[in-house]
């Protein structure tokens, strides 16, 4: 729950800004659903809104309302032109895609975190993180019912879309009983589920099977680090015509793999990083402590980072070169 004394600091801060840019990080249900939901939110409320996140919406995520007003060019964005920036389900700077900028900021811009990882970094001048939520939709839901503003039908399938996503709907150990009441809420305020069930969990092409297949064909294991690995190139997203998108949901998949730690997915991105997803189901595993190690961060039982280079196979494995 996030402490009342905060819901309203926060409450009165957007009361008294008109001009919000609202941004997450990339390729999540839970970041788009976020940036989503509180555009329409505040826009309602008369504020000038700017959605911003740092690569186009993934085509998992285009049935969420009015997706094509989300920016994605960080040329496009000019803190001075804001005076509240609303960074949501961000860990840290350097996911927004715009922390290059942020010694541009000017003083008179407030700048709020609102976020749910364990490795939040609280970099607000307002933070307002809760590490038991199980999403940062789940957050929002309770702010905006707190604030009393209308969580109508398009409000409530982008909150139940991130909800869904964060809780590998509902299978994962972030899911809670906070995440439930609020999902059945939802539902019951015309969210869309069907549709984000088909987006999130379902409704896999040929390709993305076939690329998913490629995933399983390279799983290695490590017995005595209890880790299962599997990697995926930009050659095989050639291969199969396919695209970085199509990979969401096989780390949470794999993680159901008896009689092992950890799983670690590693896929090659088309800006010359390599993307490593970290999940466990077990309570004695913190995978954030280990994406830490290589900068990255999320939640103790699902976490990530990014790391410069490209993967390349060798006599002994695969490994990340830069």
């Amino acid at each position: 729950m996030i402490p009342q004394n905060e819901l309203v600091q926060l409450t009165r801060l957007v009361a008294g800004r008109s001009r919000i840019l609202v941004g997450s990080h990339a390729d999540c249900g839970d970041a788009t659903g976020a940036v989503t939901a509180c555009r329409l939110v505040l826009t309602a409320l008369g504020k000038e809104v700017t959605a911003f996140l740092p690569s186009p919406v993934s085509p998992s995520f285009l049935f969420l309302p009015e997706t094509e007003a989300v920016v994605s060019d960080p040329a496009a964005i000019d803190f001075s032109a804001y005076d509240l920036y609303l960074s949501v389900d961000v860990a840290e700077p350097k996911l927004t895609g715009l922390a290059h900028k942020f010694p541009e900021r000017p003083t008179e811009l407030t700048t709020v975190n609102f976020d749910h990882h364990l490795t939040n970094t609280a970099y607000g001048n307002l933070n307002v993180v809760d590490k038991s939520a199980a999403a940062t939709c789940a957050m929002l839901y309770e702010w905006f019912r707190f604030a009393g503003w209308t969580i109508d039908r398009k409000v409530a399938t982008c909150l139940l879309t991130g909800i869904l996503t964060d809780t590998g709907t509902f299978s994962n150990p972030a899911t809670n009983d906070t995440a439930l009441k609020a999902a059945a809420d939802l539902l019951s305020r015309g969210a869309s589920a069907t549709r984000a069930l088909q987006q999130v969990a379902g409704n896999r092409t040929l390709t993305e099977l076939k690329l998913w297949g490629r995933a399983f064909e390279r799983l290695y294991d490590y017995p005595s680090l209890g880790l299962v690995a599997t990697v995926i190139t930009q050659a095989d997203l050639k291969e199969f015509n396919a695209s970085e998108d199509m990979l969401e949901g096989v780390a949470n998949f794999l993680q159901s793999l008896s009689g092992y730690r950890v799983v670690l997915v590693l896929k090659e991105k088309t800006d010359g990083t390599v993307k490593g997803s970290l999940r466990t189901t077990r309570d004695d595993v913190d995978v954030a402590a280990v994406a830490k190690l290589f900068g990255g961060g999320g939640h103790k039982k699902a976490a990530g980072f990014s790391l410069p280079g490209k993967l390349v196979e060798t006599p002994q494995g695969w490994r990340v070169e830069a």
